[in-house]
Protein backbone atom coordinates (compact mmCIF):
# COMPACT_ATOMS: atom_id res chain seq x y z
CA UNK A 1 0.00 0.00 0.00
CA UNK A 2 2.90 2.34 0.68
CA UNK A 3 4.20 1.73 -2.87
CA UNK A 4 0.96 2.93 -4.43
CA UNK A 5 0.81 6.02 -2.21
CA UNK A 6 4.42 6.84 -3.16
CA UNK A 7 3.47 6.57 -6.84
CA UNK A 8 0.56 8.93 -6.30
CA UNK A 9 2.86 11.46 -4.65
CA UNK A 10 5.38 11.18 -7.49
CA UNK A 11 2.81 12.47 -9.95
CA UNK A 12 1.81 9.41 -11.92
CA UNK A 13 -1.81 9.78 -10.91
CA UNK A 14 -2.34 6.03 -10.54
CA UNK A 15 -5.07 5.17 -8.09
CA UNK A 16 -4.34 2.60 -5.40
CA UNK A 17 -5.49 -0.85 -6.40
CA UNK A 18 -7.16 -3.60 -4.43
CA UNK A 19 -4.77 -6.15 -5.96
CA UNK A 20 -1.71 -4.33 -4.62
CA UNK A 21 1.45 -5.96 -5.93
CA UNK A 22 -0.12 -7.47 -9.05
CA UNK A 23 -1.18 -4.08 -10.36
CA UNK A 24 2.24 -2.55 -9.71
CA UNK A 25 3.90 -5.48 -11.49
CA UNK A 26 1.52 -5.09 -14.43
CA UNK A 27 2.21 -1.35 -14.57
CA UNK A 28 5.96 -2.01 -14.63
CA UNK A 29 5.79 -4.50 -17.50
CA UNK A 30 6.44 -3.33 -21.01
CA UNK A 31 4.10 -4.00 -23.87
CA UNK A 32 5.37 -5.60 -27.06
CA UNK A 33 6.28 -2.33 -28.78
CA UNK A 34 7.79 -0.75 -25.65
CA UNK A 35 10.35 -3.51 -25.13
CA UNK A 36 13.96 -3.10 -26.17
CA UNK A 37 14.28 -4.42 -29.72
CA UNK A 38 16.90 -7.11 -29.01
CA UNK A 39 14.75 -8.53 -26.20
CA UNK A 40 11.72 -8.95 -28.44
CA UNK A 41 11.13 -11.54 -31.11
CA UNK A 42 9.45 -8.95 -33.30
CA UNK A 43 12.40 -6.57 -32.98
CA UNK A 44 14.93 -9.26 -33.82
CA UNK A 45 12.78 -10.39 -36.76
CA UNK A 46 12.62 -6.83 -38.13
CA UNK A 47 16.41 -6.48 -37.88
CA UNK A 48 16.97 -9.87 -39.53
CA UNK A 49 14.67 -8.84 -42.39
CA UNK A 50 16.51 -5.51 -42.68
CA UNK A 51 19.88 -7.25 -42.83
CA UNK A 52 18.65 -9.74 -45.44
CA UNK A 53 17.14 -6.94 -47.52
CA UNK A 54 20.38 -4.96 -47.27
CA UNK A 55 22.48 -7.94 -48.35
CA UNK A 56 20.14 -8.65 -51.28
CA UNK A 57 20.15 -5.00 -52.41
CA UNK A 58 23.91 -4.68 -52.12
CA UNK A 59 24.33 -7.91 -54.07
CA UNK A 60 21.95 -6.65 -56.74
CA UNK A 61 23.84 -3.36 -56.96
CA UNK A 62 27.33 -4.84 -57.06
CA UNK A 63 27.04 -8.16 -58.89
CA UNK A 64 26.85 -7.97 -62.67
CA UNK A 65 24.35 -10.50 -63.93
CA UNK A 66 24.74 -11.57 -67.54
CA UNK A 67 21.56 -13.60 -67.89
CA UNK A 68 18.27 -11.71 -67.91
CA UNK A 69 15.71 -12.69 -65.31
CA UNK A 70 12.04 -12.89 -66.15
CA UNK A 71 11.02 -10.65 -63.25
CA UNK A 72 13.76 -8.05 -63.79
CA UNK A 73 13.59 -8.01 -67.59
CA UNK A 74 10.68 -5.53 -67.71
CA UNK A 75 12.28 -3.09 -65.26
CA UNK A 76 14.99 -1.89 -67.62
CA UNK A 77 12.52 -0.47 -70.15
CA UNK A 78 10.79 1.85 -67.65
CA UNK A 79 11.29 5.56 -67.08
CA UNK A 80 13.33 4.99 -63.92
CA UNK A 81 16.26 2.56 -63.95
CA UNK A 82 16.26 -0.21 -61.35
CA UNK A 83 19.22 1.39 -59.54
CA UNK A 84 17.04 4.29 -58.35
CA UNK A 85 14.69 2.37 -56.02
CA UNK A 86 17.59 0.11 -55.08
CA UNK A 87 19.77 2.98 -53.86
CA UNK A 88 16.91 4.82 -52.20
CA UNK A 89 16.11 1.68 -50.19
CA UNK A 90 19.79 1.24 -49.36
CA UNK A 91 19.88 4.80 -48.07
CA UNK A 92 16.81 4.22 -45.90
CA UNK A 93 18.30 1.00 -44.54
CA UNK A 94 21.48 2.94 -43.84
CA UNK A 95 19.43 5.30 -41.70
CA UNK A 96 17.87 2.40 -39.79
CA UNK A 97 21.25 0.94 -38.92
CA UNK A 98 22.94 4.24 -38.06
CA UNK A 99 19.97 5.22 -35.89
CA UNK A 100 20.29 1.91 -34.05
CA UNK A 101 23.99 2.54 -33.53
CA UNK A 102 23.15 5.86 -31.88
CA UNK A 103 20.24 4.43 -29.84
CA UNK A 104 21.05 0.76 -29.43
CA UNK A 105 18.45 0.34 -26.69
CA UNK A 106 15.60 1.64 -28.87
CA UNK A 107 12.19 0.09 -28.43
CA UNK A 108 10.48 -2.13 -30.98
CA UNK A 109 8.04 0.70 -31.71
CA UNK A 110 10.94 3.03 -32.51
CA UNK A 111 12.46 0.37 -34.75
CA UNK A 112 9.17 -0.05 -36.62
CA UNK A 113 8.95 3.74 -36.97
CA UNK A 114 12.47 3.77 -38.46
CA UNK A 115 11.43 1.09 -40.92
CA UNK A 116 8.53 3.20 -42.19
CA UNK A 117 11.21 5.22 -43.97
CA UNK A 118 11.73 2.32 -46.37
CA UNK A 119 8.48 2.75 -48.31
CA UNK A 120 8.76 6.54 -47.95
CA UNK A 121 12.20 6.46 -49.59
CA UNK A 122 10.90 4.88 -52.81
CA UNK A 123 8.75 7.75 -54.15
CA UNK A 124 11.32 10.22 -52.86
CA UNK A 125 14.13 8.51 -54.76
CA UNK A 126 12.06 8.33 -57.93
CA UNK A 127 11.10 11.99 -57.54
CA UNK A 128 14.72 13.05 -57.02
CA UNK A 129 15.72 11.08 -60.11
CA UNK A 130 12.98 12.61 -62.26
CA UNK A 131 13.76 16.10 -60.95
CA UNK A 132 17.44 15.62 -61.74
CA UNK A 133 16.45 14.46 -65.21
CA UNK A 134 14.69 17.79 -65.71
CA UNK A 135 17.48 19.88 -64.15
CA UNK A 136 20.46 18.11 -65.75
CA UNK A 137 18.83 17.17 -69.03
CA UNK A 138 18.19 13.83 -70.66
CA UNK A 139 20.48 10.90 -70.05
CA UNK A 140 21.18 11.09 -66.33
CA UNK A 141 21.34 7.30 -66.15
CA UNK A 142 25.12 7.44 -66.43
CA UNK A 143 25.64 10.21 -63.86
CA UNK A 144 26.87 8.69 -60.55
CA UNK A 145 26.07 11.94 -58.75
CA UNK A 146 22.35 11.35 -59.32
CA UNK A 147 22.50 7.87 -57.79
CA UNK A 148 24.44 9.33 -54.86
CA UNK A 149 21.78 11.99 -54.32
CA UNK A 150 19.09 9.29 -54.49
CA UNK A 151 21.00 7.34 -51.82
CA UNK A 152 21.28 10.46 -49.63
CA UNK A 153 17.57 11.17 -50.06
CA UNK A 154 16.87 7.67 -48.74
CA UNK A 155 19.29 8.24 -45.87
CA UNK A 156 17.69 11.55 -44.91
CA UNK A 157 14.04 10.93 -45.80
CA UNK A 158 12.48 13.43 -43.39
CA UNK A 159 14.91 16.21 -44.28
CA UNK A 160 14.54 15.57 -48.01
CA UNK A 161 10.73 15.72 -47.83
CA UNK A 162 10.91 18.98 -45.85
CA UNK A 163 13.39 20.59 -48.27
CA UNK A 164 11.51 19.44 -51.36
CA UNK A 165 8.28 20.77 -49.85
CA UNK A 166 9.93 24.14 -49.23
CA UNK A 167 11.29 24.17 -52.78
CA UNK A 168 7.85 23.32 -54.15
CA UNK A 169 6.23 26.13 -52.17
CA UNK A 170 8.77 28.60 -53.56
CA UNK A 171 8.64 27.46 -57.18
CA UNK A 172 5.02 26.50 -57.69
CA UNK A 173 2.14 28.96 -57.54
CA UNK A 174 0.34 28.93 -54.23
CA UNK A 175 -3.15 29.35 -55.70
CA UNK A 176 -4.14 31.87 -53.04
CA UNK A 177 -5.02 34.60 -55.52
CA UNK A 178 -3.97 38.20 -55.74
CA UNK A 179 -3.40 38.60 -51.98
CA UNK A 180 0.13 37.18 -52.21
CA UNK A 181 1.33 39.93 -54.55
CA UNK A 182 0.04 42.62 -52.20
CA UNK A 183 1.90 41.08 -49.21
CA UNK A 184 5.16 40.97 -51.10
CA UNK A 185 4.91 37.37 -52.29
CA UNK A 186 6.70 38.22 -55.57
Amino acid sequence: MSDSSERNRSGTGAAPSVDGDRSSAAAGERTGLDRIWYRSRLGVAVIVLDVLLTVALVAAASVAVGAPFVAVDGLASGIVPPSVPLFSLLGALGFVFTALIERFDASVGTLVRYNFRLPAALPLGVGIYLLSDVVLGQGVDDVPLVVGVVFLSGLYVNLAYKRLGALGRRLLPSGRGEGDAERGGN
